[in-house]
């Protein structure tokens, strides 16, 4: 690319060619054009680059880097190497709707603050009886103080946009160990104690719910969030969603109401984006 672009997104990737063809196919459809698209791999086992000069695409920019499991080090690594004033972040299993960066780009623009974010529909391996269900957060269930963040993190990763600049103020992703599936729970928190998080209610954002999922993985998160709380000098009273996988009644009845939400204001169709 000959000249600076507005926004960097950055994918960070590990052995999912397939799902990350279906994610850079949905990035390059945004109706906002002027993106540069980092995609950092850490060394999958098929010919990465191969993959990515099949889209024919010169705003794509990718490369390797050793990142020994940790997610947030190739997070920062595409961080460092972004040339946009904004960076938006996209996993490399979830997709975007085609006017996401439009309607962020409006909006931070509009607001002057440092960072918004989207509604997110969950797809793929995903049960009314579960937890990853439906669509989030609703209107009236996000929180983006810094108190509300510690209560629950209700900002999905894949949704975010936010000034570089803010990141050079309150640093990048913590890349210890223990935060891998909440390196990205512990930038907002940061980020709320220095800018405005503005949401807007529109499903822009959609999350695969898939078996390899980091996310999926109760044990990883639940440990992650006590360290995390040891990190800001506070005692972890909470209890996570995940411990709650046998309540299939509650979920049910949770996921019938957001259904019908969905339904009546948020009805998305997400066939369109596979191909």
């Amino acid at each position: 690319m000959n000249h600076k672009p507005l926004v960097s997104v950055i994918v960070t990737t590990f052995n999912r060619k397939i799902l990350l063809k279906e994610t850079i196919n949905s990035i390059l459809r945004q109706t906002f054009k002027d993106f540069e698209l980092i995609v950092v791999d850490n060394y999958s086992s098929y010919d990465f680059f191969n993959i990515i000069n099949s889209f024919n695409d010169s705003r794509i920019l990718p490369f390797q880097n050793k990142n020994n499991g940790i997610i947030a080090v190739n997070r920062n690594y595409g961080i460092k190497k972004a040339k946009g004033e904004y960076i938006a972040f996209c996993d490399d299993d979830d997709l975007w709707l085609p006017n996401k960066l439009e309607k962020q780009i409006n909006k931070i623009h509009k607001t002057e603050d440092g960072m918004v974010y989207t509604m997110q529909k969950y797809f793929g391996k995903t049960s009314i009886f579960t937890n990853n269900y439906g669509i989030n957060p609703l209107p009236f269930k996000q929180n983006t103080s810094t108190n509300g963040l510690f209560k629950v993190n209700c900002i999905p990763s894949s949704s975010v946009m936010l000034k570089k600049d803010l990141l050079e103020q309150i640093g990048c992703f913590d890349e210890r160990k223990s935060f891998i599936a909440i390196e990205d729970y512990d930038l907002w928190i940061r980020a709320s104690k220095a800018t405005c998080i503005r949401y807007i209610p529109n499903v822009l954002t959609l999350h695969r719910v898939h078996n390899l999922s980091v996310y999926e993985n109760s044990n990883t998160i639940d440990q992650g969030e006590k360290d995390l709380y040891n990190k800001y000098g506070l005692k972890y009273k909470k209890s996570s969603f995940y411990n709650f996988k046998r309540k299939k009644l509650y979920f049910f009845l949770r996921n019938v109401f957001l259904l019908i939400i969905e339904n009546l204001f948020y009805k998305t169709n997400i066939s369109r984006l596979y191909t």
